[in-house]
């Protein structure tokens, strides 16, 4: 038959390549920032909320 051979080699050719773990894929963004620094900014961030011109 000829069908079973052309099956095998798409399977073969088609092996799942290997993943890169997500820190892998978030490599190229750089340092995360610091904890001291995600705080100021949600400080400057609310420091008008609520508004109360609305």
């Amino acid at each position: 038959m000829q069908i079973a051979p052309d099956i095998e080699h798409e399977l073969m050719d088609n092996q799942p390549q290997e993943r890169k773990s997500l820190w892998g894929l978030c490599s190229d963004l750089g340092q995360a920032p610091s904890a001291s620094e995600i705080d100021a900014i949600r400080t400057e961030e609310w420091a008008n909320f609520p508004r109360d011109d609305i």
